[in-house]
């Protein structure tokens, strides 16, 4: 299909069979295997995929959330919409990507890929350094899940490098302050998990250099296509390599401490050769395309789906990520 067509395809959808299953609210459905957290709702989420040896060509990509749902009427009958151009996989339920007990050091000057969070969490990834708006300041850029506490935070807690599962304690290694960010909406649809915090005038950074690949060359394109090869360095698994797998990913519900959250816009990634793309710990890492240019901020991952059977991640457009929050990437 021609990529406009895959497009209105989507759209109709939404509304004929995915919207029924999104109706149903979370908190309707029974106690899930998280304490305190109902059971994940069915979910279809649906994107873009291209089309295997088509130039030019792409499918509906469907990623199915439940078991059930594998042979259900509403799979039968986005199958009979798209006409057999489809690419279908069960992804399970992602997860942000919180951190595990990993030793990381804390590093001078800041860097991107390295460990941080608001001093109340474990820790996640910082994922780079962008520029006010409003008076040109310097700032670092990372989920609001690292930076914010899923919501939490307010303006003016500290913010630690490295996070405090790696050793991190207030206030002797606070970087800087939590100053925005995006609320996480537990009705309804999101399409970023960002934050920003302020850089201490003591502390320095250094917005460009990406460990082990070179430095950031700016921004890239506003949409990434199907088997782009991207890359990105995070807290837990450092450097990684992978390729999208989808984009435009609507209906993507994703496992945090509070609930779980549907996004929309996407981007889904696997990584390359045997090896995962991403683990926890690694939220907020900058993903950068094959020529070291910004074009997406990781959030959440799970270890269903890819064809090496190690999980997708997913990540915000970063371009989208840039307009909600106000900001400029910096990296001069």
């Amino acid at each position: 299909m021609e990529l406009d067509s895959v497009r209105d395809l989507k759209a109709t959808l939404r509304q004929s069979v995915i919207s029924p299953l999104a109706a149903l609210k979370s908190s309707e459905l029974p106690a899930g295997p998280t304490p305190g957290l109902p059971a994940a709702p069915p979910t279809i989420a649906l994107g873009v995929s291209h089309a295997p040896g088509g130039k030019n060509q792409f499918v509906l990509a469907v990623r199915i959330q439940k078991r059930g749902l594998e042979n259900s009427p509403q799979i039968e009958s986005i199958k009979r919409q798209a006409k057999g151009e489809i690419d279908v996989q069960y992804i399970g339920v992602p997860t942000k990507r919180a951190a595990i007990p990993w030793t990381q050091k804390k590093t001078t000057p800041l860097k991107i890929g390295s460990s941080i969070g608001h001093y109340k969490i474990t820790a996640g990834t910082l994922g780079g350094f962008v520029r006010s708006r409003d008076d040109g300041s310097v700032l670092i850029l990372s989920n609001n899940h690292v930076l914010a506490n899923e919501n939490k935070g307010k303006k003016g807690d500290a913010v630690l490098q490295p996070g405090a599962i790696d050793g991190g304690v207030n206030p002797g290694d606070k970087v800087g302050e939590l100053l925005r960010y995006v609320r996480l909406k537990r009705e309804g649809t999101n399409l970023v998990d960002c934050a920003l915090a302020t850089i201490d005038s003591s502390v320095e950074y250094d917005t460009r250099t990406l460990t082990g690949m070179g430095k950031l060359a700016g921004l890239g394109d506003a949409i990434l296509a199907e088997d782009d090869a991207v890359r990105k360095v995070g807290r837990t698994t450092g450097k990684t390599e992978g390729r999208v797998t989808a984009f435009e990913l609507d209906n993507v519900v994703v496992q945090f401490d509070t609930d779980f959250l549907r996004f929309d816009n996407q981007v889904e990634i696997e990584g390359a050769g045997d090896t995962p793309f991403s683990l926890g710990g690694d939220s907020g890492s900058l993903i950068v395309d094959g020529d070291r240019r910004a074009v997406g901020l990781l959030f959440a991952g799970g270890d269903q789906g890819g064809t090496n059977g190690k999980g997708l991640t997913y990540a915000n457009p970063l371009r989208t990520v840039l307009e909600a929050l106000k900001v400029d990437l910096a990296f001069d």
